[in-house]
């Protein structure tokens, strides 16, 4: 669960400013040992991108915060087998994918949480 990485007072301008951000430290994988993942948006909008598979799960979800539908709140899911993602905060979610068992050419659901009580908080401070 991730609770948007600024607040849900903050302007369009401060997350787009955000996500410019969180897509500069992401930076770009060499085209050798790298993991395929599609991530699926609420909105049913598929995006697609190359990992190192030593990336971290953490990571995973600020990617899929700074794609331009993704939801404020949400959780990563994989398809098959069905699972969750460790929560943004959660200390699983250093892992990387490698050793979480993400495969190459799996679609990571983004499913939007309805309770931002349920969210953890994570501040710009923390990235």
């Amino acid at each position: 669960v991730l609770e948007a990485v600024v607040s849900t007072q903050s302007t369009g301008r401060e997350r787009e400013e955000l996500r410019v951000r969180l897509r500069e430290d992401l930076g770009t994988p060499s085209k050798d040992h790298t993991l395929s993942l599609l991530f699926r948006l609420p909105n049913g909008t598929r995006v697609a991108r190359a990992f190192l598979p030593e990336v971290s799960v953490k990571e995973l979800y600020e990617f899929a915060f700074t794609c331009e539908d993704a939801p404020n709140f949400f959780t990563l899911i994989t398809n098959f087998p069905k699972r969750i993602l460790p929560a943004y905060e959660a200390p699983d979610a250093k892992l990387s994918c490698k050793d979480i068992g993400l495969e190459n050419s799996t679609t990571l659901f983004v499913q939007e949480d309805d309770s931002e009580s349920e969210s953890s908080s994570v501040s710009e401070a923390e990235m």
